[in-house]
């Protein structure tokens, strides 16, 4: 065999050889690659799931938390309703048009609380979330509005206790208006501190009037009479808007 003929040979022995080198790596880059896009494809399903689960855990939380607070606030009207059961039973004719309004609103809010809760798996989760925060929020007013119709009925007491001289009780019935007064701040939105604040200072000067004695008590437990009236009427108003009533004119008498 000549030189040349050999030189010929090995080189297409080495072309071969290099062609199968090249077919071998590119067999086991397709096998690694397939293998490499599985294992990616796998870990991202994985991933999928995870926060497919989290977040159904996290629907499921919040669901429960909105039926949690759906349940309070009809387990509070409900309490507040017996309250104004008991109240009416034993105020003057005059205080108790207040309570026989604010039962009315207290069993309507319930059916919309109620029928907010039935509703709230059909709509989306801001939606709901929404609605039970404006129910939660009603539901607190009411029960503010109420704490100051059972204030003013102290203070109605005290005035009449103070006309017969009957000072300490009188006393007594002013402190647990000052109570209610406090009930009441807690359960209204802070928009209402000032009407609270000068009612507060109204209720105080007409305690301070009952233990002197003075001849200005009267006026100062009216006083504290028609800024209690005037809060509620705004609570009225304000409760007719959120349940899309129009608000009835005028104020009550004290």
């Amino acid at each position: 065999m000549t030189l040349d003929r050999t030189q010929r040979f090995a080189g297409a022995a080495l072309a071969v050889s290099a062609f199968s080198i090249a077919l071998a790596l590119f067999a086991y880059w397709r096998s690694g690659g397939k293998q490499d896009a599985e294992r990616m494809h796998a870990e991202i399903r994985a991933d999928i799931d995870s926060l497919r689960e989290k977040q159904t855990e996290l629907v499921q939380r919040t669901r429960a938390s909105l039926d949690s607070a759906y349940a309070a606030s009809h387990d509070r009207l409900t309490r507040l309703r017996e309250t104004l059961r008991i109240e009416k039973d034993r105020v003057e004719a005059g205080m108790r048009a207040q309570l026989e309004r604010a039962d009315a609103d207290v069993n309507r809010l319930v059916s919309a609380v109620e029928t907010a809760a039935r509703t709230a798996r059909d709509s989306t989760i801001a939606a709901a979330e929404q609605t039970e925060q404006a129910m939660t929020r009603r539901s607190r007013a009411l029960e503010g509005r109420v704490a100051l119709l059972r204030a003013k009925y102290k203070v109605r007491r005290a005035q009449v206790l103070s006309e017969g001289r009957e000072y300490v009780e009188a006393t007594r019935a002013l402190s647990d208006a000052a109570n209610l007064l406090d009930v009441a701040e807690e359960r209204l939105t802070r928009d209402h501190d000032p009407a609270l604040g000068a009612l507060r200072v109204a209720l105080h000067e007409a305690a301070a009037s009952v233990q002197r004695h003075a001849i200005d008590t009267r006026e100062r437990l009216q006083e504290v009479l028609r800024n209690t009236d005037g809060l509620v009427k705004t609570l009225e108003d304000e409760e007719d808007a959120a349940a899309g009533r129009v608000a009835a004119p005028g104020r009550p008498s004290t």
